[in-house]
């Protein structure tokens, strides 16, 4: 560990000579630094893992901007670099792809396979698909085999216990997205984590490491609050679209007509009130007619669609009622997170702010955050900064949001680790990004199987239950 030990050491130099003006915990020494975190941190992207997205996981990238080299399956547990659970090509679950310019998003056939099984120590990035704040506490690996927690925990032990294992001289974490987006993938705040629970989880997390890694350095993050900065949620228009022209069918007064659904809440089936939002996993049922109401079965072209007349379900939608639900949630969330990381000195990333950057006004078409030559927007698939699930992000935006993370950390301990370039991600993703322009005038078209993967990505790794995220 020499290289990391020299920059730890210089890092640390520069810590103490600033202690007066910082409270963090711990040390900047980044000698064995570790990651606890969910699909973020494991660097899902495209709807699964895989070895070349892994790389520019926000760990990863952390990772190497403090010295690291990220390991390579031949390296062995004595090696000097900064382990992940590696998987082969198309990934786990196989990545979804963009096929051509007429926007068909496909799933790559076949799966992948873990290619680090047999590494003899626990990870460095922890990071479990699916992981809520109270997994990181509970799950195992050992639960099922269905699970990525199977070949990420391996049965060694919980995220904490596993971090703990290592002796780390730095903890990094990012944990309760889950606990969130699951209420938004599943179109309904029935899913979200009771923040009484989340509370305990999440300084429970803080404890345990403060107590058994006193001298350990820990930064932490806070959640984006609103379920409209991703495409998952900002991508379908809740009014009906007239198939051949893409522009939207007016009602006698106007205005367009909203989709049929299942409202949620016991409200029944009825049409979607505006500021409703129809969720991306439901593109594929939307060419078949899902959602157009039953006058409509006989009017060109709709009578060309077999399923019109039959409602969208509560899955499938977000109310107003419910956006409102999820985004006072989040909130909670935060002030649980930022009042246990201050009770502890620890720094917090924010992590929300960046998710706001890059939210563009569906009325003014302003917002989008300026990377150099490129705008990045949470448009799908055309804005750069999410992936083709929906949720998840490119190789640049996990770059991004580990800046966050170095932003953060040498904010509260005083460093100066340099960020991360975007200039790494060419290579892996091609020296240009997608126009609106340079795509096509049509809507993306989802595969049916695609579309299916999308919320199957926020399945808990739990006993008994198949999880991909």
């Amino acid at each position: 560990m020499k290289n990391i030990a020299k920059i730890a050491a210089a890092v640390l130099v520069t810590t103490l000579a600033a202690l007066p003006s910082f409270a963090a915990p711990g040390s900047a020494d980044f000698t064995r630094l570790v990651a606890i975190g969910d699909s973020y941190g494991a660097g899902y992207e495209n709807g699964g893992i895989v070895a070349e997205h892994q790389n520019f996981s926000w760990p990863a990238v952390l990772a190497r901007q403090v010295g690291y080299r990220i390991c390579q399956p031949t390296d062995t547990a004595t090696s000097n670099c900064f382990a992940q659970p590696t998987v082969s090509s198309p990934g786990i679950p196989s990545l979804l792809q963009l096929q051509d310019l007429s926007g068909t998003i496909i799933k790559l056939p076949g799966q992948g396979s873990p290619v680090m099984l047999n590494f003899a120590r626990p990870y460095n990035n922890l990071s479990v698909p699916g992981a809520n704040v109270t997994d990181v506490l509970t799950i195992k690996g050992n639960e099922s085999q269905t699970s990525a927690a199977a070949f990420i925990l391996r049965g060694l032990g919980t995220q904490v216990e596993q971090a703990l294992a290592q002796h780390p001289t730095f903890v990094a974490i990012w944990i309760g997205g889950n606990d969130l987006l699951s209420a938004v993938a599943g179109g309904t705040p029935n899913n979200l984590t009771p923040v009484a629970q989340f509370k305990t989880s999440y300084e429970t997390m803080l404890n345990a490491i403060a107590t058994n890694a006193p001298n350990a350095g820990i930064v932490v993050g806070n959640l984006p609050n609103s379920p409209f900065a991703v495409p998952l949620v900002n991508t379908v228009p809740p009014f009906i679209v007239n198939p051949a022209t893409r522009q939207p069918v007016l009602g006698p007064d106007g205005k367009p007509i909203y989709l049929v659904a299942d409202l949620g809440g016991g409200l029944g089936f009825g049409q979607l009130p505006a500021g409703s939002f129809v969720l991306l996993s439901a593109a594929a049922k939307l060419r078949t007619g899902y959602g157009i109401p039953g006058a409509l079965a006989q009017v060109p072209p709709f009578n060309a669609l077999p399923d019109v007349g039959k409602p969208l379900s509560d899955a499938d939608v977000l109310t107003p009622t419910e956006v409102a639900a999820i985004v006072a949630r989040a909130n909670e969330y935060n002030t649980v997170i930022t009042t246990a990381a201050s009770a502890k000195g620890i720094p917090v990333a924010d992590i929300k702010s960046l998710f706001d950057s890059v939210v563009v006004s569906p009325t003014t078409g302003a917002g989008g955050l300026q990377v150099g030559p490129i705008r990045l927007t949470n448009a799908f698939v055309s804005g750069g900064f999410f992936g083709l699930d929906g949720v998840h992000l490119t190789d640049l935006g996990y770059i991004l949001f580990a800046n966050q993370y170095i932003k953060a950390i040498n904010q509260g301990y005083g460093t100066e680790i340099p960020l991360a370039s975007i200039t790494q991600i060419f290579a892996n993703n091609g020296a240009m990004f997608p126009s609106a322009s340079s795509l096509p005038g049509d809507p993306f078209r989802i595969t049916s199987e695609a579309a299916q993967q999308i919320p199957k990505v926020f399945q808990r790794p739990r006993k008994g239950r198949a999880s991909s995220h």
